[in-house]
């Protein structure tokens, strides 16, 4: 029995099989390159991102989203105080002076603007209108109706036309010619509730070196109204307002029906313009700028009172206004604390360094 296993052996050893060589594959080296154990901590490393990180990037987007749409908001009552602060003093009414004086070189031409729908003026605005047209009667005045407005557009803004025809409100009409024919005559516009009792001493508004000058009245909360205008003619930000407004229009228009006194206010109205001159403010390379200037109605008194008739709203439109303006800004104040607070905690667990990040970068 032993001699059969000893007679076996050679068949059942190594030795006995011939030896063929690994051909070679180029395939099964890509394949085969590394080891087992490297390529499963490979898979394990492209993963999903967690649950954490996912609400962070949410967050992060819809901050990012509340802050961009409440910017111009935000700025103007951070910043209010320095571009819109009233600077502009006039000298007493009581003082005379020649109105025709000629030592000091004005670029505001004598034109009085007021806009009304037709021809026949409203009772409650005739005597403010004679007024207004006896306080400044060595002036050239021009008043702007409907069809008036609707004419120079034609001839000379005829890309302004569909804006024009499409508008929701009357108001907006009423709003929007007084920069088209400011930037292009300049002058005064006095609303037609507008009550004078002298004339603007223009000849001592504005800088002698400056080639534009624009005057606004301030208003609360922020920024200016566009119930008393005075100007240049071509004047930047009229420019700048003139081509803004169909932008304006179509971002209102679709929610204009559902809220019309916000619609109005930022499509044309104050705080429309209120924008407009923020963005020329912060475009100049100093501030205050020697071509705008703020004036208070206080300091406007002697000269002019608003008689504030509201005609295109009730009464408590002003106040609903200047609530959402303030609640606004408000709520995107206190969004941004609370979010920041729990975007810096939730990234802190996952990642200290983001959350430096968003502590010194982002908030």
């Amino acid at each position: 029995m032993v001699k059969f296993w000893i007679n076996l052996h050679p068949l059942t050893s190594r030795a006995f099989y011939p030896k063929y060589e690994k051909i070679h594959d180029e395939e099964s080296l890509e394949t085969d390159s590394g080891p087992r154990w490297r390529q499963r901590r490979t898979n394990q490393w492209i993963a999903w991102p967690s649950r954490a990180t996912i609400i962070v990037l949410i967050n992060l987007v819809i901050v990012g989203l509340l802050l961009y749409a409440l910017e111009p908001l935000i700025t103007l009552l951070r910043r209010n105080k320095e571009l819109f602060s009233p600077r502009v003093a006039l000298p007493s009414s009581n003082i005379l002076y020649d109105r025709n004086r000629t030592d000091r070189l004005s670029h505001i031409p004598r034109i009085l603007h007021q806009t009304t729908a037709t021809e026949t003026i409203p009772e409650h605005w005739v005597r403010s209108q004679k007024s207004c047209k006896q306080a400044y009667s060595d002036f050239e005045y021009k008043l702007w109706t409907d069809a008036s407005a609707r004419s120079f557009l034609a001839n000379h803004y005829p890309w302004f036309l569909d804006t024009w025809d499409n508008y929701a409100f009357p108001i907006q009409r009423a709003d929007s010619i007084r920069y088209f024919v400011l930037y292009h005559y300049g002058g005064i516009y006095l609303d037609m509730d507008t009550w004078c009792n002298e004339s603007l001493p223009i000849h001592d508004l504005g800088s002698c070196t400056a080639k534009h000058y624009a005057l606004f009245k301030s208003t609360l909360p922020t920024g200016v109204t566009n119930d008393l205008l005075i100007t240049s003619a071509n004047h930047p930000t009229y420019a700048a307002a003139i081509t803004q407004l169909p932008v304006f229009n179509a971002i209102t228009r679709v929610w204009a029906r559902w809220q019309p006194h916000c619609a109005i206010m930022i499509s044309a109205g104050p705080l429309f313009l209120t924008m407009v001159v923020k963005q020329y403010l912060l475009e100049q390379p100093s501030l205050p700028s020697p071509t705008v200037g703020v004036i208070n109605a206080t300091e406007l008194a002697p000269y002019a009172i608003d008689l504030e008739s509201s005609t295109w709203h009730r009464a408590d439109t002003k106040p609903k206004f200047i609530g959402l303006a303030v609640a606004l800004i408000d709520v995107a104040q206190a969004l941004g604390r609370r979010l920041s607070s729990f975007l810096i905690a939730a990234s802190s667990a996952a990642s200290p360094q983001a959350a430096t990040l968003l502590r010194h970068h982002v908030f």
